[in-house]
């Protein structure tokens, strides 16, 4: 049987039929000279990726036994794969499949309509040379393990950990220190939109322990981790004892908290043990110890200044979650001396949520005082400070507290390094996608939750910690096996020197020198067909699959006529 290629238009509602002429494309494309000799199935939707288009697609597959198909739609980042799945369904190799954007690539960024439907055509004809050129890939099922490691017994660890257990799955949590729970329990109180009281992170923990799916160690480091996702390597050390325990996971979640940045290392503030100078978490510590906010004395203060954004300068950014809590500590100072003067030293003021708006508006009406500064010097518990016009003023305060700037935890470039992901330029894990995967990490398989990846309060870590046991709980289902990246690297060993540049450039890990040969060999299961190899081999001995310079060659040549 010859090529039969399909040709699929999609509306996409107004977004592409309103911008370009479909009917003109569907007649140019159907004349194009160069396909005179193939057949072409030229079929246009409103809307391809619904449930009716992609039924629409399956059935004209079926019916019309396509050989290879081309879908003029959005951009491939949102529907290649379900388009993808849909020639799953029929007798259609999924990469004798292309998807061409002509939406964002010529609907939305050309207003002229003969212009958007000349290049959208230009495309679409690029789209049809390539697809031919195309070679039927396979994909291969792999046994996986799907267990899980965690990293730290933070409020999102202990999350995720309850979240994942079962008794098809055993979690792994370990923990740096002796404790678990992280800073959650040296908290007071929580915001309003925390939830109620602490009860709910003793009650987690409780659970934790009684677990027998959830194995934890505490005073425990990752050692060593190889493999990839669905099959880890893991080897953990005890810090007392130095004993190491190995086993298998298929997934990892990093939930290793935060540090704060030590005050000391701000020029502007100047103070010693002797002074009354406390940071928040200190003051949550006491409060949750004696219920009552007190001087190194013992005594009751008599009047509070309370400073925002303790080392931003330093650090770069907003810390996000301090604002609130030190409004938090301010309601309950006042709380507790309805007489004693508190008063905010701020800069700028993050009120993220409506529920932290009108907190800050309720403890306004209480009489809390808040200050809108330029600069500020601290010497003692005597604040110095200029306001934004520029006029200088000084307070005296017996009790001074503030918030530090929340920074990596300790050791976050050494895991990310063992972990093969990324950090971002301040030392957070970086994710792989702000907006569209925002706790996946470089690596497949590393999920980053609460702080670890920048700054987060209870409820964001909770709301974090549960999104990555969905994407796993999705991704290792017990007894299925896993698919991995089907559109690899690979060397052609004839043309291979045998230079290893191509170890060196690979992230992860995915490639060998095989000594026997004198050649590099890529590991179909741990690469991910980023294409680095590619470009750095001087020989031009590696290809990736599916972007043979044959195929992207004939895509190309068409558009750019």
């Amino acid at each position: 049987m010859g090529d039969k290629i399909g040709i699929f238009l999609c509306e996409c509602g107004p977004n592409i039929a309103s911008k370009v002429d479909m009917d003109r494309i569907a007649a140019e494309i159907a004349g194009l000279k160069d396909f005179g000799d193939k057949e072409l199935v030229i079929r246009r939707h409103k809307l391809l990726c619904s449930n009716e288009g992609k039924k629409f697609l399956e059935d004209e597959i079926n019916s019309n036994e396509l050989t290879h198909m081309v879908c003029a739609a959005c951009s491939p980042r949102e529907h290649d794969s379900t388009f993808i799945g849909v020639c799953k369904k029929t007798k259609l190799n999924p990469y004798l499949y292309t998807m061409v954007n002509i939406r964002e690539q010529c609907a939305w960024v050309i207003p002229d309509k003969e212009q958007s439907t000349d290049k959208a055509v230009k495309y679409i004809h690029g789209g049809m040379n390539r697809v031919l050129y195309q070679e039927q890939l396979f994909e291969n099922q792999l046994d996986s393990n799907c267990d899980v490691l965690v990293i730290g017994a933070g409020i999102a660890g202990v999350q995720a950990s309850l979240n994942l257990a079962s008794k098809d799955r055993t979690v792994y949590l370990i923990e740096r220190a002796p404790e678990l729970g992280g800073k959650t329990t040296r908290l007071h109180g929580l915001l309003t939109e925390q939830g109620s009281n602490l009860n709910m992170i003793s009650q987690k923990l409780a659970k934790l322990k009684k677990n027998p799916n959830i194995k934890v160690f505490t005073s425990t480091k990752l050692e060593s981790i190889i493999g990839f996702q669905g099959n880890y390597e893991i080897v953990i050390r005890n810090l007392v004892n130095n004993d190491t325990t190995e086993f298998m996971a298929g997934a990892v979640i990093v939930a290793t908290g935060y540090e704060l940045l030590h005050a000391g290392e701000s020029a502007y503030m100047e103070f010693s043990d002797e002074h009354d100078v406390h940071c928040g978490l200190e003051i949550e510590a006491l409060m949750a110890q004696q219920k009552k906010v007190l001087k190194k004395n013992g005594k009751t203060p008599t009047s509070v200044g309370i400073i925002h954004c303790v080392g931003r300068e330093l650090s770069g950014y907003c810390s996000k979650i301090c604002c609130n809590y030190l409004i938090k500590i301010s309601s309950y100072i006042r709380a507790m001396y309805p007489d004693v003067p508190v008063v905010h030293y701020i800069r700028d003021l993050c009120l993220p949520t409506k529920d932290s708006q009108s907190f800050y508006k309720d403890v306004r009406e209480e009489g809390i005082e808040f200050k809108y500064i330029s600069g500020l010097n601290l010497k003692g518990e005597t604040v110095k400070y200029a306001d934004p016009y520029g006029t200088e003023g000084t307070d005296e305060h017996d009790m001074i507290i503030y918030a530090k700037s929340v920074i990596p935890a300790m050791g976050t470039k050494e895991l990310a390094q063992l972990l093969n992901i990324d950090l971002d330029e301040y030392g957070f894990i970086k994710e792989a996608h702000l907006k569209i995967n925002p706790i996946s990490s470089s690596n497949d398989g590393i999920f980053a939750v609460g702080a670890a990846h920048g700054p987060a309060n209870v409820a964001d870590s909770i709301i974090q910690a549960k999104a990555a046991v969905a994407k796993i709980s999705t991704q290792l289902i017990p007894g299925q096996k896993i698919v991995p990246e089907v559109k690899v690297s690979e060397v052609l060993e004839a043309y291979c020197t045998g230079c290893q540049t191509c170890l060196k450039v690979c992230k992860y890990g995915a490639i060998y020198f095989d000594d026997a040969k004198a050649v590099s060999v890529v590991n179909g299961a741990v690469c991910r067909g980023c294409g680095n190899c590619v470009g750095s081999c001087p020989s031009g001995s590696i290809r990736s699959r599916h972007f043979t310079n044959p195929q992207l060659f004939q895509e190309i040549k068409e558009a750019v006529r």
